[in-house]
């Protein structure tokens, strides 16, 4: 009788270890995954936060002020790291964002900077390119968001001259919507009337590597100025095919 009882407490004592065992690694397994599930947010906002603030501050201002808005703005509070490079930050923004989330990126940087009728420099609408393509998508749907909040862009190195000085008599706008030859399209983009979707989008990268505005920051304002005349040149070009080659 008393082998049975001392057995009976054994195997009871195993179970009661084992449950308690298992209870622990059941607890510290989700203590886990919330702390996994915790950091890709943190770090998510993190990055957001540092990527509206250099969107932001491309348009000029001080850092504060730039802060000021992306706080305001954004509501997020998360660090900001400056100086970073927005297609790489945006590449590890999207790897942690779900689509709704980078697609409202892109709009709340938009909303940060956009005034209706009020055009930005070159140098920040690049900064929005390298973002959304960063975030995986392409021009249009930064042409379509401009359209929305009724925003163009304007050359940096011009913006201090009268508008009489530009097309027109400064009566029409430097970004103009209008469909063109596909060919003469295509040729702007140093493409022959066979190149398909693809191409096009590669020949347009390369080509905004080659004249994106920072890569003539330090030049001299005649270089700047050819330099964001031939950004806005193959963008229209392309934004334009893009409407054509939908498939």
């Amino acid at each position: 009788m008393e082998i049975a009882a001392i057995l009976f407490m054994l195997v009871g004592g195993g179970a009661l270890a084992a449950f308690v065992m298992t209870a622990w690694a059941i607890n510290q397994r989700e203590q886990h995954t919330e702390r996994a599930e915790a950091l890709p947010a943190s770090e998510r906002e993190r990055i957001a936060a540092s990527l509206l603030f250099a969107v932001v501050r491309a348009g000029g201002g001080s850092d504060d002020d730039a802060m000021r808005v992306v706080r305001r703005g954004s509501g997020i509070a998360a660090t900001v790291t400056r100086g970073i490079d927005v297609t790489n930050w945006a590449e590890s923004f999207a790897r942690l964002a779900t689509p709704e989330q980078r697609s409202s990126l892109l709009e709340t940087a938009v909303q940060l900077i956009a005034t209706k009728g009020k055009p930005i420099p070159v140098r920040q609408y690049a900064m929005l390119l390298d973002l959304s393509f960063g975030l995986g998508f392409h021009t249009d749907a930064l042409a379509k968001l401009r359209e929305v909040y009724g925003f163009e862009y304007v050359d940096h190195a011009k913006e201090g001259r009268p508008r009489s000085a530009d097309r027109g008599g400064g009566a029409t706008p430097l970004f103009v919507r209008e469909t063109r030859n596909a060919s003469l399209l295509l040729k702007t983009l140093g493409l022959g009337e066979e190149a398909t979707k693809r191409d096009i989008i590669a020949a347009y990268r390369r080509l905004v590597a080659q004249h994106h505005p920072d890569r003539f920051h330090g030049s001299s304002a005649e270089e700047q100025s050819r330099a964001a005349q031939r950004f806005i040149e193959i963008t229209r070009a392309y934004e334009e095919l893009l409407a054509i080659y939908r498939d």
